[in-house]
């Protein structure tokens, strides 16, 4: 009589099992990682819009020339156009985050028109804000002191329209 060797391995069904359950771990953990993500395009493109507000304030000042700042939600960025400088700046606004509105409004239908605003050098700063929404509808606010010259980054309640 012939002894069979013994056989080492997995089944098939115990390969079934572990994949289910790398399976379920996996749909659990994705809404919280695209939340994630979403939290973390929003941050990003809030940084963007406050660095754009508080380099038109700086450019303004230190070149001792007025500054264009052009909001355009449309194409979701800001540009910087400085007096007597050959190009412009483009901050542009990382996907699956809008410019919501830009605040205060001057028109009642305005949230995709285009809002330009002039910086002068020595000159108070405009009160301006900018609400941006990503694709959950998380809201977010940069708004511009005119006190102090500085852009701040407010957080909303989420879903709050």
């Amino acid at each position: 009589m012939r002894r069979r060797a013994p056989q080492s391995g997995m089944t098939l069904i115990e390969t079934m099992v572990v994949v289910a359950i790398i399976a379920a771990m996996a749909g659990l953990s994705f809404p919280s990682f695209t939340a994630g993500l979403d939290g973390l395009r929003l941050r990003s493109a809030s940084s963007t819009v406050a660095s754009a507000l508080n380099i038109a304030i700086t450019t303004a000042d230190r070149r001792q020339l007025p500054v264009q700042l052009a909001i355009q939600p449309a194409l979701n960025r800001i540009v910087l156009r400085a007096a007597e400088s050959k190009r412009d700046q483009i901050f542009d606004i990382p996907g699956g985050v809008k410019i919501r509105r830009i605040l205060p409004a001057l028109f009642l239908d305005e949230l995709k028109r285009d809002r330009y605003v002039v910086v002068y050098p020595n000159g108070a700063p405009p009160q301006l804000v900018v609400e941006l929404e990503n694709s959950r509808g998380t809201l977010r606010q940069i708004k511009l002191d005119p006190i102090t010259g500085v852009a701040k980054v407010v957080d909303l309640v989420a879903n709050a329209r």
